[in-house]
This record gives C-alpha cells, structure tokens and sequence, in this order.
C-alpha cells in the first residue's frame, strides 16, 4: 500500500495534473487550427470540393465554412 500524501505531495500532484492538462489542451487547439487550415486548403481543388468534404466528414458545409473562417491563417491574404 502506497503511503498517504503529505500536502506537499499533494500541491505537487496538483501542479504536475495541471501542466498535463494545458499541454493536452494546446496540443488540442494546434491539432484542430492544422486540420482547418488544411481542409481550407482542400476546398478550393476543384468546384464542389467543398460539399464532397462536408459528405466524407459528416457535416455541413456551414460548419467547413464557420470553422475554416475561425483557423484561418491571419498571414493568408488569399482570403481577405
């Protein structure tokens, strides 16, 4: 049986579960802005591209719209 913390031990744990978790959480976000970023990319292929992503991912269009506009790139002034 593993002895009962002391409240150092405590604050510790504390402090080390919170750095897990804010590093989940950027990695999170990066994770997401990439994907968004890309699929930004993507939906300009070809004429309709955007709706054959809106099929394969599930959703719809007003979503890739919503969320590609909230990633974008502020340096991408290809889309201003």
């Amino acid at each position: 049986m593993s002895p009962l913390p002391d409240d150092q031990a405590r604050t510790e744990l504390r402090r080390q579960v919170a750095q897990a978790a804010e590093r989940r959480e950027l990695e999170r976000t990066r994770i997401e802005t990439e994907f968004w970023q890309q699929i930004d990319r993507l939906q300009n292929s070809y004429h309709g591209a955007q709706q054959d992503i809106a099929d394969e991912l599930g959703i719809k269009r007003n979503q890739i719209l919503r969320q590609t506009k909230r990633h974008r790139s502020a340096q991408d002034p290809a889309h201003d």
